[in-house]
């Protein structure tokens, strides 16, 4: 039998082809399996949207600097508001006592105006009670009260007692009205850095009000031979004036009675102190 000269080539073709199919195959299924899938955006947990070409702008949930200062200022507003009705001006006729130390601490002074010394006190009980500091009165035993709020009235007050351990006395309107007595606050919980406001009548301008922090708490204060070992200091003005008048947090409660300064060769330094109220409750209670 004679053979064909074509058989072998034909033979061959088909497990060549074959051949080329299983390997397109391999191909193939190996590039399904390393290929990542497709990931749903809006599906996948914990998966960051992609960017999109048109995105509207996100409402804030927190307020803006804007709010944020027109909340601040309304506080403060407010918190001033609630407070000044209860300081009062303190004056006397007779001249201050010289009290200045050498060393630039001193303690604050009434002002000496054409209507004679002004001092600061602050009404702390609706009866008429009012706390001021020694330097304000001096040896008076009778001094004028003058109410800032409802029509700048004028009233006698008596000295009914003073504080030799920590510079303070204590005054009686002569009255029986109900007076707006300010709130008093825990000075024991009073933290450096905490927002305060002082005020007063510095040089005769009544109703003064400046702000600052407490800068420290506790300082110990030699005063014309007097010791005061627990005494908050605050870079929030005092001045002549304001002798005698409330040091106020940001709730609006008095927690100190603002009594000296640090004044160098009688230059301003932003250095002022003040009784804790804490103190003052002390003497008052023991009247």
């Amino acid at each position: 039998m004679k053979k064909n000269p074509y058989f072998k080539i034909d033979n061959m073709l088909w497990p060549g082809l074959i051949l080329i199919a299983l390997i397109i195959a391999a191909i193939w299924t190996n590039a399904g399996i390393t290929q990542k899938p497709a990931i749903n955006w809006n599906t996948s947990p914990g998966l960051l949207m992609p960017p999109q070409a048109d995105t509207q702008p996100q409402a804030s949930t927190q307020p803006s600097n804007m709010q944020t200062a027109l909340m601040l200022q309304e506080e403060i507003s407010q918190v001033i508001a609630g407070i000044k009705p209860s300081v009062v001006g303190v004056s006397r006729l007779t001249n201050p006592t010289e009290t200045g130390n050498t060393n630039g601490l001193t303690y604050l002074e009434p002002y000496l105006s054409t209507k004679g010394l002004m001092g600061t006190g602050v009404i702390v009980d609706n009866r008429g009670y009012v706390i001021t500091t020694f330097q304000t009165v001096g040896k008076d035993h009778i001094v004028k009260i003058s109410m800032f709020s409802s029509g700048n009235r004028e009233y006698e007050a008596d000295v009914m007692a003073v504080d030799s351990q920590t510079d303070l006395v204590l005054l009686k309107i002569r009255s029986q009205e109900i007076f707006p007595a300010c709130v008093l606050g825990n000075s024991d919980l009073v933290e450096v850095g905490d927002i305060v406001f002082a005020i007063g009548s510095p040089f005769g301008f009544s109703r003064t009000v400046t702000m600052g922090i407490i800068s420290s708490r506790s300082r110990q204060l030699n005063l014309n031979g007097i010791q005061y070992p627990d005494m908050f200091q605050t870079d929030a003005a005092v001045n002549q004036g304001n002798d005698g008048g409330p040091l106020v947090d940001i709730k609006g409660h008095v927690i100190g009675i603002n009594m000296a300064c640090f004044m160098p060769d009688n230059h301003f330094t932003g250095i002022g102190f003040a009784i804790p109220i804490n103190h003052i409750l002390v003497f008052m209670n023991t009247r």
